[in-house]
């Protein structure tokens, strides 16, 4: 399963003339350092302390977004359950693989240069809309490997995926399009992508997260529909979601959830959502996913079910006595 990411320019809302290579990061300016981070070499032990401190405040901020969503929630009578349980005949309850895009441009650099977060190069134009390195684009056909027999048996019949270059390149070679395959192996069928904003990373001050004109990307990915994505430039920069903090945005979640009405009425039954971390964990934390603050590594898979929320008695039926034995739900 092989597939190749072809050079490309962008052009970023500063006007900078950023020329990217998949294959290679040689024509990119930013100086790297060799030198190991100074924490690198002894890690005091007030580090380790503060990062309890910062994960019990990321478990109490995950209990506050639960309940800032629950509402919402009900009221679309939609819930998310871990794994793909068996379906009831009849059932409307939909199958969905979450995917968070492989190793990106900006996941490399921030891992290997030491001088990426106090430099802030995360926010230059370099990274605007960051594609996949070519460690990603292997860890992408890795993928396709993974997903080859069910796509064979025609599953998922729909990629949900976001428009941001390193979604589009991981799902269309995780998802690859082989009509000729090798002696012994069933052809591949490509099933329909489209490509839709609800999908897209938490929006925040980082250039990676930036998207790239429409035009841009429907000549680069012409299997993708597009039509869902807003035409021009991108509209959701300049609308923050970072409030009251990046990790709990109250219009990402908002947004979550509008995604999950939107794949609620597509009348596909097994469904990829190809996407980003800091979005599905925004997803997954109103829905009871304990693990949803934990990173999701580059690649990685995450199986739910998006079903009807189950019925819960009234406070009105649960006291009246004359309707015989309750069952706690």
């Amino acid at each position: 399963l092989s597939a190749s990411v072809p050079a490309r320019s962008t052009s970023t809302p500063s006007g900078v003339l950023v020329r990217r290579h998949s294959k290679s990061g040689a024509s990119r300016a930013i100086s790297r350092s060799t030198a190991a981070p100074p924490c690198a070499k002894k890690r005091p032990a007030f580090c380790e302390e503060s990062q309890n401190r910062c994960m019990s405040l990321r478990r109490r901020s995950s209990l506050l977004l639960l309940l800032r969503f629950s509402a919402s929630s009900a009221e679309a009578d939609l819930e998310l359950v871990r794994g793909w349980p068996e379906r009831p005949p009849g059932s409307a309850a939909k199958r969905l693989t979450l995917i968070r895009h492989a190793e990106a441009l900006h996941n490399r650099d921030a891992r290997q240069m030491p001088n990426y977060f106090t430099d802030g190069l995360g926010h230059t134009a370099a990274y605007w809309d960051s594609p996949l390195t070519p460690e990603g684009e292997q860890q992408a056909r890795l993928l396709a490997g993974k997903l080859q027999f069910r796509q064979e048996v025609g599953s998922p019949q729909l990629v949900a995926v976001s428009p941001m270059t390193r979604t589009l390149q991981t799902a269309s070679l995780a998802f690859p399009d082989i009509p000729e395959p090798a002696a012994g192996r069933a052809p591949l069928v490509r099933p329909p992508f489209v490509a839709t904003s609800l999908a897209r990373e938490r929006i925040g001050n980082h250039s990676c997260d930036g998207r790239r004109e429409r035009v841009a990307l429907e000549g680069e990915f012409p299997h993708v529909d597009f039509s869902e994505v807003a035409d021009g430039a991108d509209e959701m920069w300049e609308h923050k979601e970072v409030e009251p903090d990046g990790m709990n945005s109250t219009a990402c979640g908002a947004r979550a959830g509008r995604l999950l009405a939107w794949l609620w009425r597509r009348p596909e039954p097994e469904i990829a959502v190809v996407s980003h971390w800091v979005f599905l964990s925004h997803l997954l934390r109103p829905h009871g996913f304990d693990d949803a603050f934990v990173q999701m590594g580059n690649a990685e898979m995450r199986f739910v079910t998006l079903q009807e929320r189950a019925a819960r008695p009234s406070s009105r039926s649960s006291s009246d006595s004359s309707s015989g034995p309750k069952q706690e739900l």
